[in-house]
């Protein structure tokens, strides 16, 4: 039985332009967008006010992120109860 030897070589470097690029930053962008309208369209009605939900993308040291927030005095009991925000993630795709 002959052993063959495989060697494999990372760039790091090229991961890394990968993790902070463009295209990434373009589908995070999308993703997050169809998770923030899911959540809308799902957020509860609170008695006072409206649960205002926000996506953007943002570049850290490492890589882009795609960030979907909610912003309401009552936000948390809100998700807690309903879970708007976590079902909203099958949104993403």
């Amino acid at each position: 039985m002959t052993r063959a030897t495989v060697r494999i070589e990372i760039d790091y470097a090229g991961i890394g332009r990968l993790a902070r690029g463009d295209q990434l930053r373009a589908d995070l962008e999308r993703r997050a967008g169809r998770v923030a309208a899911a959540a809308k369209a799902a957020a509860p009605e609170m008695t006072t006010g409206q649960i205002e939900v926000t996506a953007e993308t943002r570049t850290g040291r490492d890589r882009v992120r795609g960030v979907v927030t909610a912003r309401h005095p009552g936000v948390v009991y809100a998700e807690a109860k309903h879970r708007f925000l976590g079902r909203s993630l099958d949104a993403a795709g």
